[in-house]
């Protein structure tokens, strides 16, 4: 069973995400913070990773930058409120295989998801 680890300090956030997996044959992880969200990654290596940006101690553009950095070539789909086309650009041209904005959209979001199939 493929694994999807969700990392987002905002338990709504990780409910709303957890409600549109529900539907998959998935395994799902949660992360609260962005600490907690790399040591899952490492220990895990989950075959997918939402990922919020703005969290507490280690935010999302953190891991983007620690995901190229150490080779870990799970895939990751940006789940966040920032909607500036620039950070967009920053996220992708970082790593990210996809940006979905927040509230998420589930047309998009199950397009996005199909990368892990």
């Amino acid at each position: 069973m493929k694994k999807v680890l969700i990392v987002d300090d905002a338990l709504d956030s990780r409910l709303a995400l957890r409600s549109m997996l529900k539907n998959y044959r998935l395994h799902i992880l949660e992360a609260n913070d962005g600490v907690e969200g790399w040591q899952t990654i490492i220990k895990e290596r989950p075959d997918l990773v939402l990922l919020d940006l703005y969290m507490p101690q280690k935010d999302g553009f953190e891991i983007l930058r620690d995901m190229a950095k150490e080779w870990i070539g799970v895939p990751i789909v940006v789940v966040s409120g920032d909607t500036q086309q620039s950070t967009i650009d920053s996220c992708l041209s970082s790593g990210a295989k996809a940006f979905l904005k927040k509230p998420v959209n589930v047309v998009e979001f199950n397009d996005a998801i199909k990368i892990i199939d």
